[in-house]
């Protein structure tokens, strides 16, 4: 027979500890300390190599796990990569449910300079993946194909660098679990978008009956959350207490506990 119950917990919004060092700090000091902690290595995708600009901000093993690239804000294509370097490709429109219709494509030649961007391929092995007597055809469904050819992410970056006019980095979303996207724009319109992952970590300590968990990652990302004990519904910590644990912990880490003021954090309740 299963038994449900209610478990309360607080989940705090994502900041940033302003330097990459604290994750490597954190781990290692959390065994020292005492703490339960286990190293998250995130979905899948591919070490990229060496890319410039990107190591100083990310480390020398981050991932890169997909890619948007946008022909208009309705047109553009996905490419989600995986471990051992292939890659699957799909197209997109504004209305995910809907079937993606000849119409909707953008310009071949378009799509065509991308792959040779990206794949290093010749117009014969593109024809492989993008047949051109198929291009506009109304009984044509573009289905999701497997590229099974490294990519050269440095390269497409490189490209989306010089067709943009500004560029972002998101880090905060996603902080304390790894995730990161770069996005490219033309003015105002958006040319495509890379998602990156970082090692991250979890780290907990149980404090009565209630296990407060820090959540950290390689870019300095920090989200932390207390789950109480079963049955705890309704149940809460003074606000005051369960700061200065967080305080306490972040000083046995070695990260600064003042950062734990700028968090706000969140009351929910679950059904397990």
């Amino acid at each position: 027979m299963l038994t449900y119950y209610d478990q309360a917990f607080y989940s705090s919004n994502g900041v940033n500890l302003g330097s990459p060092t604290y994750y490597t700090h954190a781990v290692s000091s959390a065994k020292g300390a005492g703490y339960g902690y286990s190293i998250n290595d995130g979905p899948g995708g591919l070490h990229p190599g060496v890319i410039e600009g990107l190591d100083p901000r990310l480390g020398s093993d981050f991932r890169v796990n997909s890619m948007d690239l946008y022909y208009s804000n309705s047109s553009w294509f996905s490419i989600s990569f995986l471990n051992n370097g292939d890659s699957t490709f799909s197209f997109w429109n504004e209305d995910p449910l809907a079937k993606y219709r000849p119409e909707d494509l953008p310009e071949r030649e378009w799509v065509v300079k991308k792959f040779k961007i990206m794949y290093g391929m010749n117009e014969k092995e593109i024809e492989a993946y993008l047949p051109a007597e198929n291009w506009g055809v109304n009984d044509i469904f573009f289905e999701q194909v497997t590229i099974t050819r490294y990519p050269d992410i440095a390269a497409i970056r490189r490209h989306l660098l010089e067709e943009s006019t500004s560029s972002t980095f998101d880090a905060e979303n996603s902080a304390g679990e790894g995730g990161s996207t770069e996005t490219f724009y033309n003015g105002s319109e958006k040319i495509g978008s890379i998602s990156y992952f970082v090692q991250a970590a979890e780290i907990s300590f149980k404090e009565g009956s209630s296990t407060y968990t820090v959540h950290i990652d390689r870019l300095g990302g920090v989200r932390l959350y207390i789950s109480l004990r079963s049955d705890s519904s309704g149940k809460k910590i003074p606000e005051k207490e369960y700061r200065a644990v967080f305080k306490r912990i972040f000083t046995d880490l070695g990260l600064p506990p003042e950062k734990v003021d700028e968090v706000e954090f969140e009351y929910g309740k679950g059904f397990w």
